[in-house]
């Protein structure tokens, strides 16, 4: 096979941007795949799934100072009954991708899809986007390789179990308040109703 020339870089399988400063792709990067991570300028890569990242991708985090977070292996549970992922691994991982301080952010998986689509479908879940409207980006990513237990992980995950950091990102700082502000106003519109009069005793 003819090798590519070393300015040609090549974006990642299933690569998006999430938030500002937090993005996403499949773990099983080629040279070319790795060579586009330069333009992101990461901190940290946040790996998901049991399998570490590949010797080269391992030795490029290195040589570029990238910290490694492998939730994936430190959070890893068997018997998870249908469950595909631990509560464990989506809570820490929200908890980490949330700090601001580990910005720039890249979410990785082996697949790219199941692991990084549950975190990314709990995080809107924490965002209060609409349950359809998470269903519709995770299959988006997912297509054939998406399952009915990971939207059901998502539907019910408990977004208590999730310890904010003091220092948020802005987008979700500036989300929460719009949030709040919107809840705020539906209340005092719900208050301002008059109330129906009780019908009168016979």
């Amino acid at each position: 096979m003819k090798e590519l020339p070393d300015y040609f870089v090549q974006v990642p399988e299933a690569f998006a941007l999430v938030e500002e400063g937090v993005y996403r792709c499949s773990g099983v990067l080629s040279n070319e795949q790795i060579k586009y991570l330069d333009t992101l300028c990461l901190k940290t890569v946040l790996i998901l799934s049991v399998e570490g990242p590949s010797r080269v991708f391992s030795q490029y985090l290195k040589s570029k100072g990238i910290w490694q977070i492998h939730l994936g292996m430190t959070r890893w549970q068997s018997n998870l009954g249908w469950k595909p992922v631990s509560e464990e691994l989506i809570k820490d991982a929200l908890e980490c991708l949330l700090n601001k301080a580990n910005h720039p952010l890249l979410i990785v998986c082996s697949s790219g899809v199941r692991e990084t689509g549950t975190l990314v479908g709990c995080l809107r879940k924490l965002q209060h986007w609409n349950f359809n409207s998470i269903v519709y980006e995770y299959r988006s990513f997912a297509g054939g390789k998406g399952k009915y237990t990971q939207e059901l992980f998502i539907e019910l995950f408990d977004t208590d179990l999730v310890t904010l950091p003091s220092a948020l990102p802005e987008w979700f700082v500036e989300e929460q308040n719009m949030w709040r502000q919107e809840q705020q106003q539906k209340f005092a519109e719900l208050c301002s109703k008059p109330v129906s009069s009780m019908p009168a005793e016979t």
